[in-house]
């Protein structure tokens, strides 16, 4: 392959790269993610030290952000540790099965007492067939001795005293008898205080109630593993962390470093050599804007497919997310209160629509937290901006109108810092400086907004509310230049203007960008102003002396000078499309009938229409019908109501049947909306008046004009 082959394939291959579409989002994504990345990791990132333990500190080390500090955590986590018992389960079954045993016993005592066997066998037996074994042979002879009544009552005192010993728990653990629990021996000696202090006992029954009560003193109290696991595991969530707060002096000048410092500096990040913190830090930053631009690339993508299928629009989107980052770092330099946080929703909404505007405002949010360290009233304050910076900034026609929504922004901003304040319970004099710091920031977004627009609006073609405001203001070069050299075209502009506007403001349509266009689409007019009806000012009408063809010409000539004039004085781009637009590819009927009835000449109606093309929103369209209406509408002698609404549906109708419409976003509903509004002005403008017999004459002379071209 040649040098040449080569270049020319390189040249093919970078053109290629440069009209793929994929290709060029890929790389807007790309650049956003790289600018929002580096600006915010080095905001995030801290400054960097080369210390080592046993240092001198020669000046103060504060901590770059809130970290929890886990050593002094776990120290604390400990000490509470050491002071969570034991925990025990008490085994219910041993009360169980005494009171059982307690009950048979006396139950086998009253039956072998009834039986007729002598004492000695009694006894005997007794012994032998209760369920406790372990008293003496007195005693199963003195329980026999009892009668029934006193039997009773001392298996009612036993169960009574022997529940409340055995319910509060026996151990033989010496840690839990150390820390108070009872152990046998506690128990044997409330049973003893019990048995003293009733006075229902005799001292045959005092003596058996001990001998049978101190059988059924034992440890009922198990170490519960489990339940003291759980207890620690609590214990361990209610401690709270250690957290060295932002701004925290971790080294104080003169300190002389120890490993807590070292440890603290590299929990924080601020060590030389650490960069694990770093790349974590990294990680982190990289993966919430990958998601942040992930969501708005589908909001985009599903709701605003317009937006999205146009490259240069998603361009201006990243810039303003990017610039937006700049300027919140750059406020949080001084305080986390100053961000612009109604800057980019007032520029959005102005360029695009507030909803917009606001979903790409939410995910933004992420980059303000991650600047502000995750300071929660930060990132409420930059949401509440952005909402009241939509709110302001809807419908803004003037630029001094700014100033004024930012004011509002600031105020809300001060207000909900002072209620955030007051409910943090912040001192009030910083509470109130922070209100103001708040106020400034609101301010701050309506001036950079401002700074912001006119850019956008040259290097992108924006058209904005305030630019288009600007354009149709009368002290324009251009519309002067019109004027004085186009009177009639500056008049019919005008008259076009307020037809097109009331019937965009009927349908929906942009009201502003429909008046502004109509007052440039016949600009073109200017370099040959005396071969259109408008601007003859005598009968003396140049298209007499020449063909039809070349009338044709210089007719539908003037869409061309009007697109050179607009290029010259740098009209954007949708004032242009109306300019091109507003013919569409319409016959030039006169003069086409003329050529016609010549018989010499051979006529192909293609040479006798506009270049188009044809209107493709419904602004244009709208001039479109309001340029033509107007202008038939004025051809007519004292006009009446009927005459004007005969003449609107007969322009309508035509325009419709020769598919000049066909690619406008009209609808039929719309064109009728479209009609009724250019009736209602019309009407309004060629009202009756009142006839002054002296000068009708004269008047009537005046109003004797052929239809204009």
């Amino acid at each position: 392959m040649k040098i040449g082959d080569k270049m020319s394939s390189k040249k093919i291959s970078v053109s290629r790269y440069f009209y793929n579409k994929r290709l060029q989002k890929i790389t807007i994504a790309l650049f956003t993610f790289m600018v929002i990345f580096f600006i915010s990791s080095k905001s995030i990132i801290p400054e960097k030290y080369n210390i080592n333990e046993g240092d001198i500190a020669g000046f103060d080390i504060k901590a770059p952000r809130d970290f929890r500090d886990d050593m002094a955590t776990q120290v604390k986590i400990d000490k509470a540790l050491e002071d969570v018992p034991t925990q025990y389960t008490n085994n219910t079954e041993i009360l169980s099965q005494a009171i059982d045993s307690i009950e048979q016993y006396f139950a086998l005592a009253i039956e072998i007492k009834k039986s007729d066997i002598d004492a000695t066998a009694k006894s005997e037996k007794f012994k032998a067939e209760t369920s406790i074994t372990k008293l003496g042979d007195d005693d199963y002879t003195n329980t026999l001795k009892l009668d029934e009544n006193e039997m009773k009552t001392l298996s009612e005192f036993l169960i009574t005293n022997l529940s409340k010993i055995l319910s509060q728990g026996i151990t033989n653990d010496e840690e839990a008898i150390k820390k108070g629990q009872a152990d046998i021996k506690k128990g044997q000696v409330d049973l003893d205080f019990y048995i003293r202090n009733d006075t229902n006992l005799s001292k045959s029954m005092k003596e058996l109630a001990t001998n049978i009560g101190i059988t059924f003193i034992k440890p009922n109290l198990t170490n519960d593993t489990i339940l003291t696991e759980e207890l620690k595991d609590q214990v361990v969530r209610d401690v709270e962390s250690v957290v060295i707060k932002k701004n925290q002096n971790i080294v104080t000048k003169g300190e002389v470093i120890t490993s807590t410092h070292i440890y603290q500096m590299t929990k924080a990040g601020l060590l030389a050599s650490n960069s694990k913190v770093d790349i974590a830090i990294y990680s982190g930053v990289a993966a919430l804007l990958i998601l942040m631009e992930v969501l708005i690339s589908m909001f985009i993508f599903y709701f605003r497919r317009n937006v999205y299928n146009n490259n240069s629009k998603l361009l201006i989107i990243a810039i303003i997310v990017c610039i937006n980052t700049v300027f919140a770092v750059g406020g949080n330099v001084i305080s986390g209160y100053l961000i612009p946080a109604g800057f980019a929703v007032i520029v959005m909404s102005i360029i695009f629509d507030p909803l917009l505007a606001f979903i790409i405002t939410i995910p933004s949010a992420v980059i303000i937290a991650s600047i502000t360290n995750f300071n929660i009233e930060a990132v409420i304050l930059y949401l509440t901006g952005a909402m009241s910076g939509i709110l302001l900034s809807y419908n803004v026609h003037q630029r001094n109108n700014f100033l004024i929504g930012g004011g509002v922004i600031g105020l809300l901003n001060g207000i909900l810092i002072f209620s955030l304040g007051l409910i943090n319970n912040n001192n009030i004099t910083q509470n109130l400086i922070n209100s103001s710091v708040g106020f400034a920031g609101g301010i701050l977004s309506a001036i950079l907004a401002i700074g912001i627009l006119p850019v956008f609006e040259q290097l992108f073609d924006i058209i904005t509310p305030m630019k288009l405001l600007e354009l149709s203001n009368p002290n324009q070069p251009l519309l002067k230049k019109m004027l004085f050299e186009a009177p009639g075209t500056y008049h019919h502009s005008v008259l076009v203007g307020n037809l097109a506007e009331a019937a965009a403001n009927e349908i929906g349509a942009n009201a502003i960008l429909t008046r502004t266009g109509a007052y440039y689409h016949d600009i073109g007019k200017i370099k040959r102003p005396y071969f259109f009806k408008e601007n003859q000012i005598t009968n003396d009408n140049p298209h007499d002396k020449i063909t039809p063809k070349l009338s044709t010409l210089i007719i539908t000539s003037h869409v061309k000078d009007g697109m050179e004039l607009a290029a010259e004085y740098k009209l954007p781009g949708a004032i242009r499309d109306i300019i091109v637009q507003h013919h569409g590819t319409t016959l030039v009927r006169y003069f086409y009938v003329m050529a016609r009835n010549n018989e010499n000449e051979e006529v192909e109606e293609a040479s006798y229409r506009y270049e188009g093309p044809k209107p493709n929103t419904k602004e244009s369209a709208i001039v479109m019908l309001a340029d033509s209406i107007e202008a038939a509408v004025r051809s007519i002698n004292t006009p009446s109501s009927a005459d004007i609404e005969k003449m609107v549906n007969k322009i309508v109708q035509e325009k419709v049947d020769d598919g000049q419409l066909n690619d406008s976003d009209l609808t039929l509903k719309d064109i009728e909306k479209t009609k009724q509004s250019f009736l209602k002005v019309l009407e309004g403008i060629f009202h009756s008046r009142i006839e002054y017999p002296e000068l009708n004459n004269q008047v009537k002379e005046g109003m004797n004009t052929i239809d204009r071209i």
